[in-house]
């Protein structure tokens, strides 16, 4: 009997003794995770400005990911073959997402060298303009001598029209807005304008492409 309760005591104490290791090793472990990710947290904020510039050249930037997926690889290999090393772990995964996830930057285009590329002679605000389909994009006008653009807040064009196909233009409040509409032989293109300067906006734009027009053309109809 006396050796059954020695027995008895032994593995409680072997089993209290396995669960303090455990609960020792996830409280290190979670420690460590923590210490990793607020280490991380702050190298992303040190580089984050860094790298959005070196995103600008292309080939550093490719050259730069090269490096970043090797050294992230290794921290991951380094971090399962120790067992116990989330930091590793945490710092490789993210570094090499980061560094497969993240193309070079697209080339950056100023609203001068848009225009000086299309020949556009005036640029004003274009308010939003209406497309077939009803939606409304941030839009700016590019007048040329010859042509008129719409183009979107990331200066691609949406609509591309001739001033000898212009029949109309037209400024008029439309609900807390303001309208201008460009009236072709074909198709009719809407842009509205809202805020405080809506009716200023508007009427710059009209005016805009009415001097155009009384150059291009000899009669506005």
């Amino acid at each position: 009997m006396a050796f059954d309760q020695r027995a008895e005591s032994n593995r409680r104490l072997a089993d209290g003794s396995m669960k303090d290791s455990t609960a020792s090793l996830w409280r290190t472990s979670a420690a460590q995770l923590r210490r990793g990710a607020l280490w991380t947290l702050f190298a992303l904020v040190l580089i984050v400005p860094k790298v959005k510039r070196l995103r600008r050249h292309r080939r550093e930037w490719n050259f730069a990911r090269i490096i970043a997926v090797c050294a992230g690889a290794a921290m991951l290999g380094l971090g399962i073959a120790r067992g116990q090393a989330p930091t590793l772990l945490v710092a490789g995964a993210m570094i090499l997402s980061l560094a497969l996830l993240l193309n070079p930057a697209p080339p950056e285009i100023s609203v001068d060298a848009r225009a000086r590329e299309l020949g556009a002679l005036i640029v004003v605000d274009g308010g939003r303009y209406i497309d077939t389909e009803g939606s409304r994009h941030r839009a700016k006008l590019f007048i040329g001598s010859d042509r008129l653009w719409a183009l979107d807040a990331a200066l691609y064009v949406l609509l591309e029209v001739r001033l000898q196909q212009i029949r109309a233009v037209f400024v008029e409040q439309a609900g807390a807005g303001w309208s201008f509409r460009v009236d072709c032989q074909q198709t009719k293109s809407e842009f509205i304008y809202e805020g405080c300067f809506a009716e200023h906006l508007a009427r710059v734009a009209d005016a805009t492409v009415r001097s155009r027009l009384h150059r291009e053309l000899s009669v506005l109809r």
